[in-house]
């Protein structure tokens, strides 16, 4: 009887043997991993806007619903060159020519001309030759990012107008020299759709707006 107990004791010390060496051996033979994993590109998060979104589209004609002064309402034409966009905005009392290039992280004021009653649509050799005037909006559309003296407020405001409601609409603000406060909204495929000065006297807060009211 000990002689068989200690026939298969061996054999149960060989097979651990071996399956300790066979361990042994897939730790030896297995290659080291690198622990730092690549973050997976173009995730949907840091894919770059589409900043030809934030225009109206090319020849649209949009009226603009003024409050608080007689011009603050006025009609915006848009017109769409390659890269590029004109618009012309008449309020009734003058008409404001100005010029934009869109580029992959911001959108450029290239040109602005008052008075253009008899403006001629440039060329894209003419565009393609001016140069940056200002910054009219830049990115990323993040809560604090700052460009040409304006501050993104939000990225989630929701904004009641004259033709829709509109939903995470961009707000940027400015204040001027004198205190006064000056805001732009933006929505995806519309671009600007309103404005607001404001200005405090005392305790009286005068305000001065255009807000989308139609497009065609």
């Amino acid at each position: 009887m000990k002689k068989y107990l200690l026939i298969f004791i061996s054999l149960l010390f060989l097979s651990a043997c071996g399956k300790e060496q066979d361990v042994e051996e897939e730790i030896i033979t297995t290659p080291p991993t690198d622990e730092t994993v690549a973050p997976p590109e173009n995730t949907p998060s840091e894919k770059a806007e589409n900043l030809s979104d934030y225009f109206m589209p090319d020849k649209s004609i949009a009226q603009f619903k003024g409050e608080g002064n007689e011009y603050a309402s006025y009609t915006l034409t848009t017109q769409r060159i390659g890269d590029y966009v004109v618009t012309y905005e008449d309020n009734g009392g003058t008409v404001v020519q100005k010029m934009y290039n869109i580029q992959d992280d911001k959108i450029s004021l290239i040109a602005e001309n008052a008075e253009a009653y008899d403006a001629k649509s440039p060329t894209l050799a003419e565009l393609e030759s001016m140069k940056e005037i200002e910054i009219y909006l830049g990115t990323p559309f993040e809560v604090g990012t700052e460009f040409n003296g304006w501050k993104i407020t939000s990225v989630t405001a929701t904004l009641e107008t004259g033709l829709q409601t509109f939903e995470d609409v961009i707000v940027m603000e400015k204040i001027d020299e004198q205190g006064f406060t000056n805001r732009k909204y933006f929505a995806k495929k519309f671009g600007e759709i309103k404005r607001e000065f404001i200005m405090q006297e005392g305790n009286e807060q005068f305000i001065v707006s255009s807000t989308i009211e139609s497009i065609k």
